[in-house]
């Protein structure tokens, strides 16, 4: 970053915090918008050779040419490792992780997950690793390893401090400690971490450009559709996945998100919600959402992500 441009970027960071500790949800989303809007322009004014791999793997992604994102990240990565930056090799593997989840090869991106959980550790970045730790613990479930899941995603929960200024990423690491604990029949003290995950981003809820906001209201409501499902309450839990869909459909239609991700996620969940609209005998909303996941699979090259139980 310019040195010139540096003062104001710090303001508009400070700002932020203050606004987010004085639960101000408008004022910190209008500047979390200009910080973004601010590292845009300053990218496109000096882009690295990083930033340009980054744009090639992206344009790949998006017309599902795999292959050649692949190859593109890997040189990321090999970057990344010739800086010895544990930051960036981090962001790299974890680059790495979500591009093989997409294509449904699990076993690749949890080999990335470690790599990236691994460099999160050298970073000395607490809420790096909290979130790497996140990606991990999701990695093991879709491999069906839950006691590793468990492991990573109860160090996850313990690596973020219980502070304001780190409540989404906490609640985030609690929704997948929930997940966990729901997969394991542990529905109470899942529930637990429903409810404190909620104190912690109902609050924000307002706030519809937050990306991790919006997605860690839809991880609320699909684990609160599973327990609820477990409890053999079927129409509560169409009525949960119905509300997941609309907070994956809103981070979906997010400007500042790029490449096939963010519609996955949806596609994913409107698959889940589709097998509770049939448990729930409701069989022409479920062939909707089936056929909507479906379409989206087929226009991103993007492969079914693998089912877990309960």
């Amino acid at each position: 970053m310019d040195e010139n441009q540096k003062p104001e970027f710090i303001r508009l960071l400070q700002a932020f915090q203050e606004a987010r500790e004085h639960d101000d949800v408008k004022a910190a989303e209008s500047l979390a918008v200009q910080c973004l809007a601010f590292v845009a322009e300053e990218a496109a004014r000096n882009p690295s050779d990083r930033l340009r791999l980054i744009e090639e793997a992206i344009e790949h992604e998006k017309v599902a040419g795999w292959e050649q994102a692949e190859a593109v990240r890997r040189r990321v990565l090999a970057l990344a490792e010739t800086e010895a930056n544990p930051v960036m090799i981090y962001k790299a593997h974890t680059d790495l992780c979500n591009l093989y989840t997409i294509r449904g090869l699990t076993n690749p991106a949890l080999q990335e997950a470690r790599a990236a959980a691994d460099a999160a550790r050298k970073s000395d970045i607490t809420m790096l690793l909290g979130t790497a730790l996140g990606e991990l613990s999701r990695c093991y479930l879709a491999e069906g390893d839950v006691a590793s899941a468990a492991a990573a995603a109860e160090e996850a929960v313990q690596s973020i401090p219980a502070e304001k200024t780190h409540g989404i990423q906490r609640a985030r690491a609690l929704l997948m400690r929930a997940r966990c604990r729901i997969m394991q029949r542990q529905l109470a003290e899942a529930q637990g971490d429903l409810d404190v995950a909620w104190d912690l981003l109902q609050p924000l809820a307002e706030a519809s450009m937050f990306a991790g906001v919006q997605s860690g209201l839809a991880s609320w409501w699909e684990n609160t559709a599973r327990i609820r499902a477990e409890s053999k309450d079927l129409a509560g839990a169409v009525e949960a996945w119905g509300k997941a869909v609309e907070f994956r459909r809103a981070v979906s239609q997010l400007p500042q998100l790029e490449g096939p991700y963010q519609y996955f996620s949806l596609a994913k969940t409107l698959h889940e919600y589709s097998a509770a609209l049939s448990a729930a005998g409701k069989i022409q909303e479920a062939v909707r959402a089936f056929d909507e996941s479906r379409n989206i699979h087929e226009k991103t090259g993007t492969e079914p992500a693998p089912q877990e139980t309960p």
